[in-house]
């Protein structure tokens, strides 16, 4: 047993956290900074619970501790595409962020559509210490296996993932009355949805450019956001609500985009359906506006949307009308990422290696409060996805923790882990980092520097 003592947890007050077994066994409140004996460790110093065990105190000397975060969207590219990422870099990144734990989609190569794909993907994950779910994917060609998966406790799912519109990887499913059908014996999985009107995207596409469109100056790649239009995905997002409240389903709406599809998921929640959703950093911190400079480096799916759209976003984040903040960290080459044909770039951003200081920005920027925006990235998508024992700084919780330290910071491309090795976010100011990352009482990530 040890203690880490003059704790600053996220609502600014001072505690002492009494560990066990690498389990936090009690949260002691404190009136001020107390003073401990000459053998206690500094947080600098503490790499894990057998070193913490012997010196007995760990001293954090007033410093601010977060839960462990969880990051519920994350593309691996892991197996399949290892010059883009593979599960190491992913843990490397990840841990900078202060992210323990994840919900990895299952649009890799091969899909995770099988039980020979989720076993594989899974041995791959447990190597990197992360602690990891895995989405399973549903095409027409595996839709009859579908409730047979979800329902095998051996595997290590947090749920069915739905392209309702085409992203990466292309296994675009838009038959609700046979998922309903798939799914009848399984009432209580959780459906994320990537919600754009396929329909729609089409008709948009063949109505507003040419199909061998090449974009020579980045801000023609605002294009992008006119084809995978607000319409689109509000049409979606509609449309599985409407399912959601038919069959009974659980739903959770993935990286929320525009104002509309807000207002249907308050609606929904207000009515009682199981309906939550998420929002990403790009769709608070950046706009259209934002394609002038940074061209492809901004084509995600779905795209940016238009400074009044995010305003409406950033006030609703703010009034925590948002169940989970995670990023889609969906990384692709520079080699790709830098094409000028418009059709042969991939969409997707990097962005897990910040999550903290990204978050912080947002509750910074929106005014959310701390303690409400840490709970978005921690105690929510850990109650949602089934993260049992991850997300809180109480007892019965796992020792995980984020050392963070506010002040006046930059993004800088040294600071990169993902193997990508670029980001939208670069020199970007932030105020705050990550120090260390300690999981299960063991440290995973140390800053140098």
């Amino acid at each position: 047993m040890f203690q880490v003592k003059n704790a600053r947890l996220a609502d600014g007050s001072l505690a002492t956290i009494v560990i066990k077994e690498q389990a936090i066994v009690r949260v002691e409140t404190q009136s001020g900074l107390e003073k401990v004996g000459a053998g206690a460790l500094s947080l600098d110093d503490f790499e894990g619970f057998a070193q913490a065990e012997v010196a007995g105190c760990v001293d954090a000397a007033g410093e601010s501790l977060l839960p462990g975060l969880i990051d519920v969207h994350v593309h691996s590219r892991d197996p399949g595409d290892p010059a883009k990422e593979t599960w190491d870099t992913l843990a490397q990144a990840a841990f900078q962020g202060g992210v323990v734990a994840l919900c990895d989609m299952p649009n890799t190569r091969p899909p995770t559509l099988d039980r020979d794909a989720i076993v594989d993907k899974a041995q791959r994950a447990r190597l990197s210490g992360l602690d990891f779910k895995l989405y399973l994917g549903v095409t027409t060609d595996n839709i009859s296996q579908i409730a047979d998966l979800l329902g095998d406790p051996s595997l290590p799912l947090c749920g069915l993932k739905v392209y309702y519109g085409k992203s990466t990887g292309g296994h675009v499913f838009s038959d609700l009355g046979a998922l309903a059908e798939a799914l009848r014996a399984r009432p209580q999985v959780l459906i994320a949805f990537h919600s754009e009107d396929q329909c729609m995207i089409d008709a948009n596409e063949s109505r507003l450019m040419d199909a061998n469109a090449t974009f020579d100056r980045p801000a023609a790649f605002e294009l992008h956001s006119a084809i995978r239009s607000s319409d689109a995905a509000l049409s979606a997002t509609r449309a599985v609500i409407e399912w959601a409240a038919a069959t009974g389903h659980r739903i959770h709406i993935a990286h929320l985009s525009t104002p509309g599809e807000l207002a249907l998921v308050k609606a929904a929640q207000e009515r009682g359906l199981k309906v939550t959703s998420e929002i990403t950093p790009h769709h608070l911190l950046f706009s259209t506006q934002d394609y002038a400079r940074l061209g492809a480096f901004l084509k995600v799916n779905p795209p940016v949307r238009d400074a009044a759209e995010v305003a409406v976003l950033g006030r609703a984040f703010g009034e925590r009308a948002i169940d989970c903040f995670a990023t889609d960290h969906a990384p692709h080459t520079l080699e790709e990422k830098s094409r000028s044909d418009y059709h042969a770039c991939p969409s997707g951003l990097p962005s897990i290696d910040f999550f903290a200081p990204l978050l912080f920005k947002a509750a910074r920027h929106y005014g959310l409060s701390w303690p409400a925006a840490v709970a978005m990235a921690s105690e929510h998508p850990a109650r949602i996805f089934g993260f049992a024992g991850r997300g809180r700084l109480a007892p019965g919780y796992a020792a995980d923790w984020v050392w963070v330290r506010e002040g006046s910071y930059s993004i800088e491309r040294e600071q990169i882990r993902s193997r990508c090795g670029w980001s939208p976010y670069l020199a970007m100011p932030v105020e705050l980092e990550v120090q260390g990352t300690w999981l299960g009482g063991r440290r995973v990530f140390r800053r140098c520097g």
